[in-house]
Order: structure tokens, then C-alpha cells, then sequence
């Protein structure tokens, strides 16, 4: 009993010894199974599945294991062989027999193991190899033959099949002509207004849109000519930008113009001009969009407008200026300059190069704006005083202003600065009762609310809500693009299309607009005629119809 247990402490300090002297960072090594019934190989290290493991090279021909042990006889395959690649040895060269790899770290330290395997094993072999990666994660491409067509829905319908006859029975002449419009217009618009972004901007104006017309003017932003698309005879007006300023960065610049051809182009309504397409031509950018021939200042400066005319232009002006306030967009320009008539007499917001964002979409407050923006007479007096202001409220005032020129055809004063301009120092003065002799040159129902409008403090200036809710601003009849109002007509410089004279309420103009007060001492000085009422009292008739 004491020589058996001396004999089990023996080997177990033995096997001991031995577990202290393995290398375990040494790679695996192989061992022979001689009990069971043929030869089968496995892995001392634990059974860890390491992707990418090297494939054993198999060849027709003995080769002996490069690394020999005097304990382990020279192995031969079996069926046997280890399934999956944790039970490849990470020292197996995945070259050929006799190389080496120069690019493993193994290659230097430890030898390379390659099997070879007799032809008359070939396919036993092939059936018991293991595959580089699991079968699991094996994608197998599907076959697409005969059945697969004939059973799965989603494939087209065979031309030549009884059901595609049958249905062409039932085809009216119709359908078949709205597919081919539909195709036509399809085409016609990616040809000509397809946009591309990026970095790159759509190119050849001409080769898209056709042929230059007359110039219309020009302004501190560019100038403003016409062009006909030679498609559908269609006729758009292009605004040419001005050039990049010698101290002007590319960056900056590049940044304005895509950012008035932006919030142009999201903008989508009866009152505001549609923006279609920007064309870069070298360092020139161009803008499309669509063209209104009546010019309202001339229109104004007529003296044909009646009060009913004034009130629907007004009313169309503040729907505009709802809209752009509902999309978070500030046009901070709002003058008679920027606003045109089509040949149905409704009115159109253009010129959006000094718009800015004032709330976007996911924001419940509005930003407050920065810099002097606008034309001097239109201008809010606390642009001039606030370093920060809320432009909903500035533009509310220059629509003030805007009722007040189309209804006496003349600006109140230059500039609302009291130490510059002595009519605006009258105006807020109560004891010189400038404003009480301004208010009762309008009509009487639109006194109050002008005078809410015109109130030099924005914090007890109304708001858009407060004016919409004024019972004679819900009084006023507004044409829409759809149906004219009763009661009034619209006067124009261009003739109007046939389908806008059967409209019935188009006047189009004759005689050159005139000045009922020219000497007036609140009248501008001729300068700068696109900030002064003044400068276009003679000859604009002509420009218009150039």
C-alpha cells in the first residue's frame, strides 16, 4: 500500500514538473490517438474559434511533419479529420509545400506544417475537408431559373402572355395619352431644371434655357435680364449676381449666393415668386425664376389704383409675409421695389438677398437678427439703435410703409432717424402732430391699425396676429391666382395673356405714371433710385415697357 502511494506521488510530481515546464505561448501541438479504431488528431489547446485560421495544403504525394519527434510516428490521414478551424494549428503554412511565409511572425521561430495525402484518397478526403469559413456565414447566391420565374409575383408580366392581351382590351386612349404627357413633361423638366449639388452647380444656360431677351435693371445684388426657353417658348427672368469683390472671400461669397437661391427655392406660394434653377458659368452665378412683367411701383405711381385695388394688394402683400413668417424666414427688404404683379393682378415677393432664418423648424422661439437691412425710407427706426432685433417686427413697419407710398405716392420721410431727418423727428414728436397729419391723409378704416404698425417702439408695436384680426383687414376683398374679387379691377403695364383677360378685372395701362406732388418737403432727393420714391417719377412707364 505505502510503495502504491509512493508510486501515485511520484507521478503526480512528475506530471507537476511537467505542467510548470510547458510553454504555452509555444503553438499547438498534435497528438495521436493509437486506442482508438483508426487515426484521429486533436488540438491540446482549448477548442477557440480564431477566423481567418490558414488552410491545410493537401497534396498527392508523403511528406513527413518538418518538425520530427522521436515519440510520434510519421502521421497518416484518416477520415477523422478536425471539422472546424479551431482545431487548425496556427503554425500551418497556407503556402506550399517547403515555403515558408516571410510576412508571419511564426515563420521565423517555428516550423511549417504541411500534410500530404495519397491520390487514391482524394475523395474521401474532399468529403471530410473543412470549410475556410462556417457554413453558417456562407451566402449562397440564388439560382434564378425557369421556376423562380414563373412562381414569384414581383416579376414583370410576360408580353406575351392571355392575361397582358386582356388587359389591353380595357386600355382606354386616355390613359395612354396622359402616360405620354407625363413622359413628355418628365423629360422636358429634367432637361431643363434638373438641379445638381455638391460641389458642382448645372452649367450652359443658354444650352438649357434658350435664348437672352431685354434687360429688365439692376440692383445691388445683380442685375436682372430675361431669357426664353426654347422648349415651350416660356419666358423666366434671370438674375445675373454681382461679381466677387477683389477683398471679398470665395467662401463668403459662394455662401450668399447659394444661401438667397436656398431659401428662394424652398419657398412655395401664391405671393411669392417661384425660384426654379442656379447656373454657374465660370465666377458668374445665375438665378431663374419666374418671371412677373408689372412692375407695382409703376403701377402705384399711375395714380389709376383705386382704394379697393390698394386694399387687395395690401391684403396679398400680408399673406406673402404670413407665409415666409409660418416657414421661419425674414425677408428684411420689403419695399414697392420688390414686389411685382403677374397678367392676373397678383402680387409676387421678390429679391430674398438680405432673408435670413429666423426659426427653424424644431426651434419654438424666434432668433433675433443682427445689421441694418432694406432701403432708408422702409427701414425700422431700431435697426438704427438695437444691435439685436426681431425681424418679424421690422418687417411688419416696412409694410406699413408700403400701405402708406401706394396710398399718397410719396414716402413720409428720407430716413426714421430724428437727428437726420426733420419729417420722422415731426412724426414721433406729439407735440408737432406730424403722425395725427399723416394718419388722416389714409383712409379711415386703416387709421388704427396703421398706426399700430407705425409704432416707432417694437415692444408695443402689433403683431402679425393682432393685424389679420383686424376687422377692416378681414373686410378687404383679395384676388386670389384662382378667382378674382368682386368690386375692383387691377391695372397693368403688359398686356395679359387671354387666359388671365377672362378674368375681367385687367386694365392694362396707357399713359406714363405721373406725380401728383413733387415738391413735396418729404420727397427724397434723386439718389439711389432703388432707395427713393423720387428718382423714377419720369420715364419709368418706358423702362417697364422696354
Amino acid at each position: 500500500m505505502t510503495t502504491m502511494n509512493q508510486s501515485n506521488n511520484s507521478v503526480s510530481n512528475s506530471l507537476s514538473d511537467r505542467l510548470h515546464s510547458v510553454d504555452f505561448n509555444t503553438p499547438a501541438k498534435i497528438l495521436q490517438l493509437k486506442n482508438a479504431g483508426g487515426h484521429r488528431f486533436e488540438n491540446v489547446t482549448p477548442d477557440i474559434s480564431v477566423p481567418g485560421t490558414p488552410v491545410i495544403k493537401i497534396h498527392h504525394h508523403y511528406e513527413n511533419i518538418s518538425e520530427p519527434s522521436s515519440s510520434y510516428p510519421s502521421p497518416s490521414f484518416g477520415p477523422q479529420l478536425p471539422p472546424t478551424a479551431a482545431h487548425t494549428p496556427p503554425s500551418l503554412s497556407p503556402h506550399t509545400s517547403g515555403e515558408q511565409s516571410k510576412d508571419s511572425p511564426l515563420s521565423s521561430s517555428h516550423p511549417t506544417l504541411t500534410i500530404s495525402v495519397p491520390s487514391r484518397d482524394d475523395e474521401s478526403l474532399r468529403s471530410t475537408s473543412r470549410p475556410t469559413t462556417p457554413s453558417q456565414f456562407v451566402f449562397k447566391k440564388p439560382e434564378y431559373n425557369s421556376h423562380f420565374h414563373n412562381t414569384h409575383f414581383h416579376h414583370l408580366e410576360r408580353k406575351d402572355s392571355f392575361l397582358n392581351d386582356f388587359k389591353r382590351l380595357f386600355k382606354s386612349d386616355k390613359t395612354k395619352k396622359k402616360k405620354k404627357d407625363d413622359c413628355s413633361i418628365r423629360s422636358t423638366s429634367s432637361r431643363t431644371s434638373d438641379l445638381s449639388f455638391a460641389n458642382e452647380f448645372n452649367k450652359n444656360i443658354e444650352g438649357r434655357y434658350g435664348k437672352w431677351g431685354r434687360f429688365v435693371g439692376k440692383g445691388a445684388g445683380g442685375s436682372v435680364r430675361l431669357i426664353r426657353r426654347h422648349t415651350d417658348n416660356k419666358t423666366f427672368a434671370v438674375k445675373q449676381f454681382r461679381k466677387r469683390l477683389p477683398a471679398e472671400n470665395e467662401k463668403e461669397y459662394v455662401k450668399k449666393v447659394t444661401a438667397e437661391f436656398c431659401i428662394g427655392s424652398t419657398l412655395h406660394h401664391p405671393n411669392v415668386i417661384e425660384t426654379l434653377d442656379i447656373i454657374q458659368e465660370g465666377s458668374t452665378f445665375y438665378e431663374i425664376m419666374e418671371f412677373a412683367p408689372n412692375d407695382l411701383f409703376n403701377v402705384v405711381m399711375s395714380g389709376k389704383m383705386t382704394t379697393e385695388e390698394i386694399g387687395c394688394c395690401w391684403r396679398q402683400l400680408l399673406d406673402g409675409f404670413a407665409y415666409l413668417q409660418s416657414m421661419g424666414i425674414a425677408h428684411r427688404d420689403l419695399k414697392l421695389d420688390n414686389m411685382v404683379l403677374d397678367d392676373r393682378g397678383i402680387v409676387k415677393l421678390i429679391d430674398f438677398g438680405c432673408a435670413v432664418v429666423i426659426k427653424y423648424p424644431h426651434e419654438k422661439e424666434s432668433r433675433m437678427s443682427k445689421g441694418i437691412c432694406g432701403s432708408d425710407p422702409y427701414i425700422a427706426p431700431e435697426q438704427y439703435i438695437q444691435t439685436e432685433y426681431d425681424a418679424r417686427l421690422t418687417d411688419l413697419w416696412s409694410i406699413g410703409i408700403i400701405f402708406v407710398c401706394m396710398t399718397i405716392r410719396r414716402f413720409p420721410w428720407r430716413l426714421p432717424r430724428p437727428s437726420q431727418d426733420q419729417s420722422y423727428k415731426n412724426f414721433i414728436t406729439p407735440s408737432t402732430q406730424g403722425a395725427a397729419r399723416l394718419f388722416k391723409m389714409l383712409p379711415k378704416e386703416s387709421r388704427s391699425i396703421i398706426q399700430r404698425i407705425l409704432e416707432p417702439n417694437p415692444r408695443e408695436r402689433c403683431t402679425l396676429e393682432q393685424v389679420m384680426e383686424d376687422p377692416w383687414v378681414k373686410s378687404l376683398a383679395m384676388c386670389t391666382d384662382q378667382t378674382p374679387a368682386k368690386g375692383h379691377s387691377h391695372h397693368l403695364l403688359v398686356e395679359p395673356s387671354k387666359e388671365a383677360c377672362e378674368r375681367h378685372n385687367i386694365i392694362v395701362l396707357d399713359s406714363a405714371p405721373i406725380s401728383e406732388d413733387n415738391s413735396a418737403p418729404e420727397e427724397p432727393k434723386k439718389k439711389h433710385h432703388h432707395h427713393r420714391l423720387g428718382h423714377r417719377l419720369k420715364g419709368c412707364q418706358k423702362e417697364s415697357r422696354a
